[in-house]
């Protein structure tokens, strides 16, 4: 299956929706769900808080490849992420990119937005290249108004020489005032022939903040949610040594392998997860870093229609020393 062909004859219509009044800033005090406390210490920097302190695990549901778009699919796609939020109980909700087909030259509608506000989870969204607005389509947004239309969201960003980049961190602690127990980090691809992949001005943002977490005495592990897979999940295939369907072609695009060094040097990342090709769901260890495909979680994306759409359920347990990242395949 050419992964490119999917978006041929999509038809679209434009729903309007408001943007979101909370928008994705925390108060001063930071924002409640439930025992979770999530504050906002900086543009690219958030923190996690468990209140009080709980021993169970952290939940996080990973859903991919929704690419929201008028018709059917979209109350389809809304069943299925209803019922795995109910059935799964995630104190948070990591999409990890292809939201919309923003690049289409077709109509733009937003009723995924009203879907993903409307599952009373607090989440996030890790740009694709399909959330770009290239074509200036009807109903087309800005990544700035996709991030204020994300009510319950909470996405950050770092300002890197004259780009506006959406990559940021959060910090998983389970005591007030304490270390972090373990970090989330999340990168935007490019759009682009040549640039889809994480940029390199992020890279470099990424081992800056590396050097600010040695100076404060941080050495939690950190799981990386990227949209594009890093060329590393085909070296892993291509060796015998991944667990799970390889329905398609690694499709790493512009990935050229430097990515991964520089999360491997740190010696800190445990873990990889991506979307973007939808009948992979494979996983495995590669130079002691897990490599994990999401499930693709959108009726409106292509692959088989006996294809199941779910989502990969990551849990990270804060009391441990030091958290391992445990995940498996979950279904509506």
């Amino acid at each position: 299956m050419k992964r490119r062909d999917f978006l041929r004859g999509v038809t679209a219509a434009t729903v309007p929706t408001l943007l979101g009044a909370r928008a994705y800033a925390a108060g001063a005090g930071g924002d409640r769900h439930g025992d979770l406390l999530l504050r906002r210490l900086a543009s690219d920097h958030l923190e996690v808080l468990f209140t009080p302190q709980r021993p169970r695990p952290l939940r996080v549901l990973q859903v991919a490849d929704t690419h929201f778009h008028p018709g059917g699919e979209t109350e389809r796609t809304e069943r299925t992420l209803r019922r795995l939020v109910e059935s799964e109980r995630p104190d948070l909700v990591v999409h990890s990119g292809d939201f919309v087909n923003n690049d289409s030259g077709e109509p733009v509608e937003w009723s995924g937005l009203d879907v993903m506000n409307g599952l009373g989870k607090p989440w996030t969204l890790c740009f694709g290249n399909h959330d770009y607005p290239v074509r200036n389509a009807e109903g087309s947004r800005s990544f700035e108004e996709i991030r204020l239309g994300m009510e319950r969201g909470y996405q950050g960003h770092a300002d890197l020489g004259d780009r506006r980049r959406y990559c940021y961190r959060y910090d998983l602690t389970n005591s007030e005032g304490g270390r972090p127990s373990a970090c989330l980090f999340f990168f935007q691809v490019g759009y682009a022939e040549g640039d889809r992949r994480v940029s390199d001005d992020q890279l470099v943002w990424f081992v800056d903040q590396m050097s600010r977490d040695r100076e404060r005495g941080v050495k939690a592990p950190i799981t990386v949610f990227v949209h594009i897979p890093v060329r590393e999940f085909n070296d892993l295939y291509q060796a015998g040594e991944a667990v799970g369907e390889h329905g398609e072609a690694v499709c790493y695009d512009s990935d050229t392998g430097e990515t991964f060094r520089r999360l491997a040097d740190t010696g800190r990342v445990s873990a990889v997860f991506c979307g973007h090709d939808h009948v992979n769901n494979f996983h495995g260890r590669w130079r002691g870093i897990e490599l994990s495909y999401g499930r693709v979680s959108g009726w409106g994306a292509y692959g088989p229609a006996d294809w199941r759409r779910g989502g990969r359920l990551i849990t990270l347990d804060l009391a441990s020393p030091r958290p391992e990242t445990q995940h498996h395949e979950v279904f509506a």
